[in-house]
């Protein structure tokens, strides 16, 4: 009984929703067919059937305008346009330029970047005004713009400047010798004086002439082209290398720190080399060797302190002496220390300079002398390559010699003493020492400028 009674429901709404389905698709029918039949009337209906429904219907009245005297503007057939080659004036194009009715016609042609003359314009009813007509503005139709009479001469007076300038510049240039003849001044006539490209002027060919336009008579001062001057030596060689930017302080640690720690690491693969090998590899003294090979736990005597100092000292005052006649080493150290001393406070400097001299001596001097030769012969070696690896980073050859020369004096003040704290000791000195006093310089350069600056200022503020 219950699934007959569900079967049921279900058929009487299926029935109900057809239902409402036919329904709506026969009111969409009888709206199709009204819609038809009413396009069919329309398209039947004469023009004169809608003004008589009008007129049949009392309560409105059609209303009949007429227009007489009236022409509509017919639009120009492509024919009758002018061509690209044609002369167009401008009243052909901008309405307001026709003429008046009675005004005098010019038969001129049209210059688009003259203009018109203020003497051809003839305005009906209207008085000219007392400062005459040069304060007209004058437009121009291709491009736009407003400009009185005092502008056009003010433009024109700055072109006859300009080319004034132009060939005093080609005078100085073009080295003809000798003071040069007179320049006559003479003023332009009126009817010439508005016109681009006339300046009325005539100067020697031997002589500069500055030229200043002015609405009166025109001023020219001359001045005679000096001598040749030869160029120097200074001038003739090569331009100085671009400075390099300055690198973070960031980058400038994780560098030192970085290449010190591998310096180290190689400086005990050569002396493990040196102990093993050296001497028998070398032919050299197997004392001499382990002497130098040795690690002393700091200056072991007074003798190591001064040589350490002394070798420091020395190095500092050379490089001082040297930069200030030795122009391609100024470049090097320049470059380089901008480079990398820019952004370091003074603890990064010492930082800095710990973590490139022990690791350089503890490879160049502890590990190559004795690798190699444990007498000059090695110190000369280590020195050369020494010097070759400070080629880089802004340095040039002239700083690889003067490297290669430090490197044969810590040589030697490591054989003298035999112990290697000592030439570390001089080497972190020295390039500490050089850079604050590079440093130094810089600040004192720069607090100059400011006051120099601050002088200019005062200067000025005071003839204003």
């Amino acid at each position: 009984m219950g699934p007959m009674l569900l079967q049921g429901r279900c058929l009487g709404t299926f029935t109900g929703i057809g239902t409402l389905r036919s329904r709506r698709g026969d009111a969409l029918l009888a709206h199709a067919r009204k819609q038809v039949k009413k396009n069919r009337k329309q398209q039947q209906r004469g023009p004169g059937d809608e003004v008589d429904e009008l007129g049949s219907d009392p309560g409105m009245s059609a209303t009949r305008l007429v227009l007489e005297n009236v022409e509509l503007p017919a639009a120009p057939s492509p024919r009758s346009r002018p061509g690209r080659n044609e002369a167009v004036s401008p009243e052909q194009i901008y309405p307001v330029f026709a003429p008046k009715p009675g005004a005098a016609q010019s038969n001129a042609p049209w210059r688009w970047e003259d203009g018109e003359r203020d003497s051809d314009r003839e305005d009906e009813g209207e008085e000219a005004s007392s400062s005459g007509a040069s304060d007209v503005p004058k437009w121009n139709p291709r491009t736009g713009f407003m400009k009185t009479q005092a502008d056009i001469e003010a433009e024109q007076a700055a072109a006859v400047e300009a080319a004034a300038a132009a060939a005093a510049a080609a005078a100085v240039t073009s080295g003809a010798a000798g003071a040069g003849g007179l320049a006559a001044a003479t003023p332009a006539p009126a009817s010439a004086a508005g016109r681009p490209g006339t300046s009325g002027l005539r100067t020697g060919s031997g002589a500069a002439a500055a030229v200043r336009a002015t609405s009166g008579p025109v001023e020219v001062s001359l001045t005679a082209p000096g001598p040749v001057q030869q160029p120097s030596a200074a001038s003739t060689s090569a331009p100085a290398a671009a400075p390099l930017p300055p690198a973070s302080r960031n980058a400038v640690l994780t560098s030192a720190l970085g290449t010190g720690f591998w310096m180290a690491v190689i400086a005990v693969f050569f002396r493990n080399y040196a102990a093993l090998n050296s001497a028998a590899a070398m032919g050299t003294d197997p004392e001499a060797v382990a002497a130098l090979l040795r690690w002393p736990s700091g200056f072991e005597s007074f003798a190591d302190v001064a040589v350490a100092a002394g070798a420091a000292a020395a190095v500092t005052a050379a490089r001082q002496a040297l930069l200030g006649v030795w122009g391609d080493l100024r470049e090097a150290t320049d470059r380089s220390n901008a480079q990398i001393l820019t952004t370091l406070n003074p603890f990064d400097i010492v930082l800095v300079a710990l973590a490139s001299g022990i690791p350089e001596e503890l490879l160049f001097r502890g590990a190559l002398i004795p690798a190699t030769f444990p007498d000059w012969r090695g110190a000369a070696i280590a020195a050369v390559i020494f010097g070759a690896l400070h080629t880089s980073g802004g340095r040039n050859p002239a700083f690889a010699v003067w490297a290669a020369a430090v490197g044969g004096l810590y040589g030697a003040a490591f054989l003298v003493t035999g112990n290697i704290w000592v030439p570390a000791v001089a080497h972190v000195g020295a390039n500490a020492a050089s850079a604050f006093i590079w440093k130094g310089k810089k600040i004192a350069d720069m607090e100059a400028a400011r006051e120099a600056q601050a002088r200019e200022a005062q200067v000025a503020a005071g003839k204003r």
